[in-house]
């Protein structure tokens, strides 16, 4: 499957690269044509001054030079609007073909998200590099990636209802007969079109919102690639909103009293023209409204840029995505409803950009002299600003986290159809813990994975023993990694897969923290009593996921800790699953075989280690740090 997924990209890799390049060639053309009709106008111009006859014919070719220099800077800007459009398809694809090989260097790892503290995401990998967050992440906004983060790292688990209304989204998402995967590549292409490049080394170690590229030792320069920053454009739309505005731009009176001076000083200049009134009249006019208005409305213009004049490529790239969400016509019920929610949405950013283009323009001074003085624009141009804050700006930020929303599911898609072996999990309800998988395997492995069948029921323990390397920590991560999945809505790597709503804690990655005066096994107890206060205060049975429990201390001491912490965990809502080396934390199968149950990972010991990978009920026997350790000696 991988193999046929991959040569399909590359088709798309190599079709866009002759195209990107034929269109390259093409740009040379253009610059050709530019030259030479320029050169045209020129010497046109040349013979027209020199020559005394046939004048008019000189000046007719300088004329007929310019509209054609004008038709080829517009084919131009054309072509290169093409050439940036497939190019960022292009490295789309190609970013695509570099993660089926293993190469995630291109997407964001959300190291930010990374907390010790959570209840599992930084035991299971979640966030950091090569962790679910890296792997899955083709986020084009920041919020974006603090959407996929949120929905990977719920405590308590989303609804049964809203899960299949996101694997629906998901699954349309991926690609369809219809629509096929054109659009999510166009929607991730939008977020290579706006990458923007950042040379500050200290800044990006520190920023999730940057893809990271080092160079070969000695790292002499970084650089970085910051996304559409979410975050900065609802602040800069908060500050914006803020400001005060004085109601009366935006009144009829005003509007008239506009025009009433436009038509005044057009009207004067005529009225000068044909000798009714003197020429200082409209001068005098223009002169005195120029600096009116200029003066009158310069403050409020000036704090609409500062507060967004910065982030206009980034509200450009909204109205790009936004038009490409408009262009589809989505058929899962969340899709319609997010479409539908940001229809109003598109005018709106649309309407932000022309002001601040608007304010572009100010940076003429010749032409914001007769702009203003003969239309009045800075003021016309607060107008439309107050329109657009009256009716707007209440909803941006509703709309900022739609898309969002839509950002992260893209990347969920995009994962779900770089996986086609991997299958939808059934969510069913009534069940307080439910855990029934077959062929599960975690899905960082792939192909070399060894699956395993595996049960897990309400108000049950399963002890796992087994060997140093056996298996146990990557099983559980398993468990942990796939249930994450299907509560997102994302496919699970297992044949079948069906799970109840529960909320998961684990403790598998214990460390100390000397700055704090933490020790290892302080911080062990410290995160035994994280686990059942969450349990206490949950809204729904707990699974629990324990690797090691105490191991910071002694071997005795820590049997019987950890046999004192698994009587009293039992007497509550949680069902757990804990790997062990300690064997004889077994034998509470004995006293409670009803609730207790073994499992474990064998080895074979020969000539050299065997490693099966698959789980079987029962006690390990076979222990290998003594055998492995006498090769070392033997070597040595």
């Amino acid at each position: 499957m991988e193999n046929k997924l991959k040569e399909s990209y590359q088709h798309s890799v190599d079709k866009y690269a002759v195209e990107v390049a034929a269109l390259k060639r093409k740009n040379n053309g253009f610059i050709t044509g530019e030259l030479l009709s320029f050169g045209a106008i020129l010497a046109f111009v040349i013979c027209y001054i020199a020559m005394d006859e046939g004048s008019s014919h000189w000046l007719l070719g300088a004329v007929l030079a310019l509209i054609a220099y004008f038709n080829i800077r517009r084919l131009d800007d054309k072509n290169k609007e093409k050439i940036a459009h497939l190019s960022a398809l292009l490295a789309v694809y190609q970013n695509e073909i570099r993660a089926l090989e293993g190469d995630f260097s291109s997407f964001e790892m959300g190291n930010p998200y990374q907390n010790p503290q959570h209840a599992y995401s930084f035991d299971l990998d979640v966030f950091g590099r090569d962790s679910l967050f890296h792997r899955i992440c083709r986020t084009i906004t920041t919020g974006g990636s603090d959407a996929l983060a949120r929905d990977l790292s719920l405590q308590t688990p989303l609804m049964a209802e809203e899960i299949a209304r996101r694997v629906a989204l998901q699954k349309e998402l991926a690609g369809d007969e219809q629509q096929g995967e054109l659009w999510r590549m166009e929607f991730l292409a939008l977020g290579e079109r706006n990458k923007k490049q950042v040379l500050d080394a200290p800044e990006l170690a520190n920023s999730h919102r940057l893809h990271v590229d080092m160079a070969a030792e000695p790292v002499r320069r970084v650089v970085g690639y910051r996304k559409i920053d979410s975050s900065a454009v609802a602040e800069a739309i908060r500050k914006v909103s803020a400001m005060a505005v004085p109601a009366w731009y935006g009144s009829k009176a005003s509007l008239l009293l506009g025009w009433a001076f436009i038509i005044g000083v057009c009207s004067s200049v005529l009225l000068s023209v044909f000798g009714v009134v003197s020429v200082n009249v409209p001068i005098w006019w223009v002169m005195i409204q120029y600096m009116v208005v200029f003066f009158v409305c310069k403050r409020t213009l000036d704090k609409i840029d500062s507060h967004g004049g910065k982030l206009r490529d980034q509200l450009v790239a909204y109205s790009q995505i936004l038009q490409l969400v408009a262009r589809r016509h989505f058929r899962s019920e969340l899709g319609q409803q997010m479409q539908s929610t940001l229809s109003e949405a598109l005018p709106s950013f649309v309407q932000l950009e022309k002001i601040l283009k608007g304010y572009d323009r100010r940076g003429n001074f010749l032409g914001l002299f007769f702009t203003d003085a003969f239309m009045l624009s800075d003021f016309f141009l607060v107008r439309s600003f107050l329109k657009w804050k009256n009716t707007y700006v209440v909803k941006m930020e509703e709309w900022m986290d739609i898309v969002s929303e839509l950002d992260a599911a893209v990347s969920m898609a995009d994962f779900r159809y770089n996986h086609p072996e991997a299958t939808d999990a059934e969510i069913v309800d009534g069940f307080p813990v439910l855990f029934e998988a077959k062929n599960l395997y975690h899905p960082f492995l792939g192909a070399k994975a060894v699956k395993n069948d595996f049960s897990i029921h309400d108000d049950n323990y399963y002890i796992i023993t087994g060997a140093n390397m056996a298996g146990k920590s990557t099983f559980l991560r398993s468990l942990g990694v796939n249930y994450i999945l299907a509560m997102s809505g994302m496919p699970v790597f297992a044949s079948s897969f069906k799970v109840s709503r529960f909320q998961l804690f684990s403790s598998m990655r214990t460390t100390d923290d000397l700055t704090h005066g933490i020790s290892y096994f302080n911080a062990e107890l410290l995160r035994l009593e994280q686990l059942m206060q969450f349990c206490k205060r949950g809204e729904l049975r707990t699974l629990i996921i324990l690797d090691e429990i105490l191991k910071g201390t002694n071997s005795l001491d820590k049997l019987n800790g950890s046999r004192l912490f698994l009587e009293s965990i039992s007497r509550m809502p949680v069902t757990g699953v804990i790997a062990t080396h300690d064997l004889e934390l077994s034998r509470m199968a004995e006293s409670s075989p009803g609730r207790f149950h073994n499992y474990c990972f064998e080895i074979d010991l020969g000539t050299d280690v065997t490693y099966t990978y698959k789980i079987q009920p029962g006690v390990a026997r076979n222990q290998n740090a003594t055998f492995l350790l006498n090769k070392i000696l033997e070597r040595n």
